[in-house]
């Protein structure tokens, strides 16, 4: 699997959620506050409209920087590191939302910067804000994976070359993994034994299919390579993967190319045109 589809896979499974009626409750809720509390000096700094304003920019970036941050952050370290991954998150917010804040903090107050205001503080309370909300997040969220608080699962050797995924299934479903296909937060994952659904982003199961060789043919369905019957061909522009259990899996455009790199799907054969020239 690419570097580039990796990251248009984390950034989808990561802002799935970003329009539910939980974040929008969430975030409305924080400008609420925000603007009735005023943090960081600007109850008396500004009036009540211009910090509706400020804290409602403010806000809104925070929840895209701090998205963003975790796909990041999951191309980057995976997931089975908790406590690496949202350090780096954090780290990656200071980094990356400090000046967001500074600046429009500047845009806002200008003659406070230098003043009571400087880059290197703005910087260090965003990352420890960060942390707060990324700790908290994992301790409250069910579907953030290795909870600081549940025992670490014993490390997994691949000596056999069997996917770590296989841990994750019921003893009655383990055998070859045909195909993972998405839906919300969970996976769906169908074997030569049967098929179980387990609460999982379709990211973390993609990395945990690893060494076996397969390939994202839609933006949420994976299927091993040794699965594929054959491809089937409704319309130019209509493909899908026959697998070895019967199964069809839609091939989008955007994931064409890769399969025809590979080799699984026939490039397409453009005809060449034989210029004659007239005497």
């Amino acid at each position: 699997m690419s570097l580039s589809d990796r990251v248009a896979l984390a950034f989808s499974e990561t802002f799935r959620s970003f329009i539910s009626p939980l974040t929008v409750f969430i975030w409305m809720t924080c400008i609420l506050v925000a603007t009735l509390a005023g943090p960081f000096g600007t109850f008396f700094a500004f009036d009540w409209p211009t910090r509706l304003l400020y804290w409602s920019l403010i806000t809104t970036l925070a929840f895209l920087y701090g998205y963003s941050a975790r796909a990041i952050t999951f191309v980057v370290i995976g997931h089975g590191r908790p406590i690496l991954f949202d350090a780096f998150a954090s780290v990656l917010m200071g980094l990356m939302f400090g000046p967001t804040v500074f600046a429009l903090r500047a845009m806002f107050q200008p003659e406070a910067i230098g003043v009571d205001i400087y880059l290197e503080r703005v910087m260090f309370n965003v990352f420890c804000i960060a942390v707060g909300v990324y700790v908290v997040r994992r301790q409250l969220c069910d579907t953030e994976p290795g909870n600081y608080l549940l025992p670490e699962e014993p490390a997994f050797s691949n000596v056999d070359g069997e996917p770590r995924l296989m841990k994750r299934l019921s003893e009655e479903n383990v055998g070859d993994v045909l195909r993972l296909s998405a839906s919300d937060h969970y996976v769906e994952v169908v074997t030569t034994e049967g098929s179980e659904v387990l609460r999982l982003r379709f990211t973390d199961a993609i990395s945990e299919m690893e060494p076996v060789e397969g390939y994202c043919a839609h933006r949420s369905h994976w299927v091993a390579r040794s699965a594929i019957v054959k491809v089937e061909r409704e319309t130019a522009h209509k493909l899908f993967l026959r697998l070895s259990n019967g199964d069809r899996v839609p091939v989008s455009r955007k994931y064409r190319p890769g399969l025809e790199d590979a080799g699984i799907i026939p490039t397409a054969q453009v005809p060449h045109l034989k210029l004659v020239s007239r005497r």
